[in-house]
Order: structure tokens, then sequence, then C-alpha cells
């Protein structure tokens, strides 16, 4: 058997998870945010016998999801002559 990586070991509870994220890595998340992502499915737990935890890296790729696309400027639709 492979030996997990740190990253992917699930031994976190969910509010270690956010102490992980937002003290250790320094990323402004709110704790809210992170039990809401949670209930949407957004973070998925491991079932451990009766608990959820999380890795490291179930956090982590959850915050690269969070990226948002590039805004570009809107369009003027006023005339270039007025």
């Amino acid at each position: 058997m492979a030996d997990l990586n740190d990253l992917d070991r699930p031994n976190l509870t969910e509010e270690q998870l956010w102490e992980y994220l937002h003290y250790d890595e320094d990323l402004p998340v709110a704790r809210r945010s992170v039990k809401w992502a949670v209930l949407r499915g957004e973070i998925v737990p491991t079932k451990l016998g009766r608990n959820n935890y999380f890795s490291k890296r179930d956090g982590l790729d959850w915050i690269a999801s969070r990226k948002q696309p590039k805004v570009t400027p809107p369009i003027s639709t006023a005339s270039v002559g007025e």
C-alpha cells in the first residue's frame, strides 16, 4: 500500500480545515464559507466511522476552484461620434 502524502491524509475536521486555510496558509477565508462549501458539496468529506474528515488538499482544491474568470469591461453602446 502506498503511503499517503501529508496533503492527501484526511485527518482534519471541518474546523481544523478552516484553521489550516486561515492560519497556516494565511488565506482570507471565513469559517462560514468553509461550512457552506461543505453543505453545498463543494468540499467533499471522507467518511471514517461516523465522522467526516478532510485533507489539506481538499481545502486547497476548493480554494483553487473559487478562482474567477478574467472580467472584461463592458462594451459601450454609445456611438463614436456622439
